[in-house]
């Protein structure tokens, strides 16, 4: 004896694909904010803080004032 085919669901589909598509929606969302922040951000912030610990403000602007960038600013007045 054979079982009768499974009707297929005429009402609520649409309901029921869209509950669907937002979980997966959420998981994806979700994993690639948590990726960018672990991978891009994270990263950014490191290079930023091992560049800031050997940056001299003072040096680098008086290299810019000796090779005429800084033009209105004068070093001597200092």
């Amino acid at each position: 004896m054979s079982t009768p085919i499974a009707k297929p669901q005429l009402r609520g589909l649409l309901t029921s694909q869209i509950k669907k598509n937002l979980v997966v929606m959420m998981v994806v969302s979700i994993s690639a904010g948590v990726a960018y922040k672990i991978f891009v951000v994270d990263k950014r912030k490191r290079k930023y803080a091992e560049f800031y610990k050997t940056y001299d403000a003072e040096k680098q602007l008086k290299i810019m004032n000796e090779a005429g960038l800084m033009q209105s600013y004068n070093i001597e007045q200092k």
